[in-house]
């Protein structure tokens, strides 16, 4: 029974381990992507909810971590509780990550920038350099809009033809939005399987520490 219950004990604090480096790495690609979504927007609020999920999983590992370490049956039942709340939002999210096309989101959210340029200057900017591209199809857009091309469609914001980017931000933003998705799913499973694995270890736990503490009393 000792041995069993020490064995399970390290397997879930290795488990809790990786799933606090999941939670930091969700938060880290969050953030990251916080600051290329529009304020508002669709993809915005997903990526907010994506840093929540994150922090919640960090803490819970937390949890997982003292509670296998103390071996205490009120901490082990209520990290199962907080595992259980996690993987009900993990379904959730999983299930809208497959069900919602993220690259359309952002072809419409993009779109919806271009078509207000005056406006969205700055963040029409902003992803002409971060994206290196220039206009919605490609520099030509500011010249049949009988406007100059702008100095954010250039490399160091240099003037010259070299330095000029060639390709169209619409094109840009679909293919990060591509990648952004498919790098999102990978963590959401990864992180989906390593908490299945850690509510079951853990409920497994809580029963073994249960029976003995039965048994010691009688």
């Amino acid at each position: 029974m000792a041995c069993r219950i020490t064995f399970l004990k390290a397997i879930l604090i290795i488990l809790n381990v990786l799933l606090s480096l999941i939670g930091v790495a969700l938060i880290a690609l969050s953030v990251f992507e916080l600051n290329n979504t529009t304020p508002g927007s669709f993809e915005h609020i997903a990526v907010v909810v994506q840093i929540f999920v994150g922090s919640f999983v960090i803490l819970t590992s937390f949890l997982g971590c003292f509670a296998a370490g103390r071996i205490s049956l009120g901490l082990i039942w209520s990290y199962v509780i907080c595992l259980a709340i996690l993987l009900s939002l993990q379904i959730y999210i999983i299930a809208a990550a497959h069900s919602t096309d993220y690259v359309q989101r952002a072809r419409s959210d993009y779109l919806a920038l271009w078509a207000d340029r005056r406006h969205n200057s700055e963040r029409l900017a902003y992803i002409e350099q971060r994206y290196t591209c220039c206009g919605s199809t490609g520099p030509q857009d500011y010249i049949l809009l009988g406007s100059g091309i702008p100095l954010n469609c250039y490399k160091n914001l240099e003037r010259s033809s070299s330095n000029l980017f060639s390709a169209g931000c619409l094109e840009s933003v679909q293919a990060h939005a591509t990648d952004n998705v498919t790098n999102g799913l990978i963590i959401k499973w990864l992180l989906f399987i390593v908490e299945m694995t850690s509510l079951g270890i853990a409920t497994h736990l809580g029963i073994t520490v249960r029976n003995k503490l039965r048994r010691e009393r009688f």
